[in-house]
């Protein structure tokens, strides 16, 4: 079967704004010609890094999210509508802001799509390692954060629990490995049955 990409009527509608968020609504013509009232959540593209110190620690920011209502650990990231910025000097500059480290050999780790069911926005991930105390914390007026250091293999085991609720860090782990060395399917094959292990 064919799919067929809905199209847009007119331009989009602002219902609600504020807090770097906006409601939006946009009339499509659906696959079947049907005239559909769609709605947005929009955000600000952003950048999320994993931050390795020279000593092997994962430098995480620990801060109250209102969305979760609840205490949260997380990779430092950072957003902006990226029109004077790149994606990575977006991160360095808030890596420094939120932590005071600053960042040593950063690899690009591609991007993904914050909710493609109702939001344009993209967020694009990064490594650094070798990263340093050396810079300054300037914290925004509402933010309010604590650092947490993990040992990076415990890091790893942490974010791929079944109970972690940092799905960002979860797809940083499986890009990152490669970059570090670790085939993640030379790992998880021991464990896999016969049938699964033999990679066409």
């Amino acid at each position: 079967m064919a799919i067929v990409p809905w199209r847009k009527i007119g331009q989009a509608t602002v219902l609600a704004e504020g807090y770097k968020k906006r409601l939006e609504l946009q009339k499509f013509l659906d696959h079947n010609g049907k005239e559909v009232d769609f709605y947005f959540l929009e955000r600000p593209f952003w950048s999320v890094i994993l931050p390795i110190t020279k000593d092997g620690q994962v430098v995480m920011v620990r801060h109250f999210k209102q969305g979760s209502e609840k205490i949260m650990d997380e990779l430092p990231a950072g957003v902006a509508d990226f029109s004077s910025e790149t994606p990575e000097q977006v991160i360095r500059r808030e890596l420094e802001e939120e932590t005071g480290y600053i960042a040593g050999k950063i690899v690009p780790l591609g991007s993904g799509h914050y909710d493609s069911g109702s939001s344009h926005s993209k967020f694009y991930c990064f490594m650094a390692t070798e990263c340093e105390p050396a810079g300054k914390v300037s914290l925004d007026e509402t933010e309010q954060i604590d650092l947490v250091k993990i040992p990076f293999p415990d890091w790893v085991r942490e974010m791929l629990k079944a109970e972690t609720d940092e799905w960002d860090a979860v797809l940083l782990v499986l890009r990152a490995l490669p970059h570090l060395g670790v085939d993640v399917f030379d790992i998880i094959k021991p464990h896999l049955p016969t049938k699964f292990q033999t990679v066409k």
